[in-house]
Order: structure tokens, then sequence, then C-alpha cells
């Protein structure tokens, strides 16, 4: 059995049109991961499945003409750890902000929380 990072080896790697072959394999296929790692692997294959895979990938009936589609039109490139890009949020921004905050001045995260709210309450447009 074969897993999303079989299939990107496969694509852009090693051109195998070979992975595909059992139903179990055609199962474990999702277009939609594979076009989400690959397009991490730089901007440049970022623009490449932009423009080929996901415009094109519509017209396929199944997964195995889709993959073959996938490994005779990405280039192949050479092997490079692909990261997995995080979004972050803004909670995670603001949490960091209040702790800093909270450490410097010796008081809780919940006060820090509810000052913030105070000053944005008074100093609002509407409020003054």
């Amino acid at each position: 059995m074969s897993t999303i990072f079989d299939f990107i080896e496969a694509t852009i790697f090693t051109k195998n049109k070979e992975l595909l072959q059992s139903s179990d394999d055609e199962k474990e296929f999702s277009p939609y991961m594979v076009n989400r790692w690959l397009s991490m692997y730089s901007p440049q294959m970022c623009n490449v499945v932009n423009e080929t895979t996901n415009k094109y990938s519509v017209i396929f009936d199944n997964k195995k003409d889709l993959f073959d589609f996938y490994v005779s039109v990405l280039p192949s490139v050479s092997f490079k750890r692909v990261s997995y890009i995080k979004k972050s949020t803004k909670e995670d921004k603001e949490f960091k902000h209040i702790d800093l905050i909270a450490n410097t001045r010796q008081t809780s995260q919940r006060e820090v929380i509810e000052c913030t709210r105070l000053v944005e309450f008074l100093t609002a447009p509407s409020n003054i």
C-alpha cells in the first residue's frame, strides 16, 4: 500500500507511472493532497501545479489517468525534503505577545487580556 509520500516521489522524483496499479493504491491517492505537497516543494513548482494540474485535473475520469498526467507534465526535479508549511494563526501571535507582557509585568495572562480589552474599548472612536 502506497502513501502520499510515495505518490509525490513517483510524481516528481522518480517518474514511476507503475505506482498506481492496484485498486488499493487508487483509493489512497488523493489529488488534493498531492497538489498541496507539490506546491510546498518550491515557488516555481507551485506555479507549475497551479497552471497545469489544478486547471486540467477536472477533465480526467479516474485517478489513474490523473496520476499519469502528473507524471508526464510535472518536471523531474532533484530530491529535496518537502517541509510542510503550516499557517500561523493570529491567536498564536497574540498569545506570545500576551505571555511576554504578563511575564514582564509579573501578572496573569487573564489580567493582560482584560486590560487590553479595556484599553481598546476606551480608545475606540465610538466611545470618545
